[in-house]
């Protein structure tokens, strides 16, 4: 129990230090000062400041959150399920905002940055492949290439999480709801049989 208090300790302290200073700026040494904790603590729990940033990656991924919507309330209706991932997945990416933005601010200097949030859109994509083989197992999808219908529907809720995090309305006052009942309504038309 105690690993996990440090190793939270350590993350959270990392994730303050990283959305003050930067990435670059942000030190092992300075994470386990802010942590309460010896450097050797950190290098014994996550390697490395590569192994923090993977672990607050994965603190902050939808991945895990998906899968288990899949998994638990997948009704197999292809539109209701669509348009409940994305809700889901709205609620939870604005739920994280700020930590998404600083990633995005940082990943371009940084290209274990971009590896390690990569591993994020993969594992969605591998959840959704596996949703869409099996509603196509089912006969409820036509014959589609699996793998760019999953990304085209993390395109069309990336895209939208994006626009509404940097842009507010400025660009549309219509609401993420009504843009998600009639994307999804002719997302799911095109792909039934």
């Amino acid at each position: 129990m105690e690993k996990e208090t440090t190793s939270e300790r350590i993350i959270e302290a990392a994730i303050e230090l990283v959305s003050k200073k930067g990435y670059k700026a942000t030190t092992t040494k300075a994470i386990a000062d802010l942590a309460g904790v010896n450097e050797v603590t950190i290098f014994r729990n996550f390697g490395n400041k590569r192994g923090i940033l993977n672990a607050v990656i994965q603190k902050f991924s939808y991945g895990p959150l998906l899968q288990k919507v899949i998994q638990e309330q997948a009704t197999w209706d292809l539109e209701y399920d669509l348009y409940h991932f994305s809700t889901q997945y709205q609620n939870y990416m604005f739920s994280i905002k700020e930590y998404v933005l600083i990633s995005f601010k940082e990943a371009g200097a940084f290209p274990e940055i971009d590896q390690e949030v990569a591993k994020i859109p993969l594992f969605i994509k591998q959840e959704l492949v596996a949703y869409f083989c099996e509603m196509e197992k089912r006969g409820k999808l036509t014959d589609v290439d699996i793998e760019a219908i999953a990304m085209t529907f993390i395109h069309l809720n990336f895209g939208h999480f994006i626009s509404r995090a940097r842009l507010g309305s400025s660009v549309t006052k219509i609401s993420t709801e009504d843009i998600f009942k009639t994307s999804i309504s002719i997302f799911s038309r095109g792909l039934t049989p």
